[in-house]
């Protein structure tokens, strides 16, 4: 987002990356290449114990404090924001069913509630699941038709419909029915 023109993304390392302005705006308010990267937004992430820890650097000139703080601003927001990958799942118990899945392809089920946990028993798209244990976190407990249970993320799955698609508009037209008698009366 903050990499648009007149700045132009730049990887410096794995955990690094900045933004530098490659034009300007001449004078006369034409757009000139070429100009030196006088102005930058740097950007480091690190793994720490506690998390990720995020450097972000800028020159100091306000345009380029301005983008710093437009990204500082994207990462605090991101957490709450129903639109990104960081959002919370709420998964009510009971029956549910993977978001999707390649025709036959398995989901793996994790062991325990963690990402470098071992991984055994198959869930497949239409497979029966039934969502027993809500976790804190990316992780929901489920049990398969077998009685095997096992966790998957809660991006992977989502509640049961009550109808099920086949038959919702059906079951939806009928509940909103409106009978009328020969004389046009209901």
């Amino acid at each position: 987002m903050i990499g648009t023109p007149p700045y132009r993304f730049e990887v410096v390392k794995d955990d690094e990356a900045r933004i530098v302005q490659f034009e300007r705006k001449t004078f006369v308010g034409r757009w000139k290449e070429g100009v030196q990267a006088a102005r930058l937004v740097s950007c480091t992430a690190r793994v720490v114990d506690d998390g990720t820890h995020v450097t972000v650097t800028a020159s100091k000139d306000e345009a380029s404090r301005s983008r710093a703080r437009q990204l500082v601003e994207l990462f605090e927001k991101a957490v709450g924001d129903p639109r990104t990958y960081y959002r919370e799942r709420n998964i009510p118990l009971g029956p549910v069913t993977l978001v999707a899945s390649w025709a036959g392809t398995p989901y793996v089920l994790y062991t325990e509630p963690r990402f470098d946990a071992p991984r055994r028993g198959n869930m497949y798209t239409a497979t029966r699941v039934e969502a027993i244990e809500v976790l804190e976190g990316a992780f929901c407990k489920v049990k398969l038709p077998s009685g095997e249970t096992g966790y998957v993320e809660k991006d992977q799955i989502v509640p049961v419909p009550v109808h099920d698609t086949a038959n919702a508009h059906y079951t939806t037209a009928v509940a909103n029915a409106v009978i009328m008698d020969d004389e046009g009366r209901q």
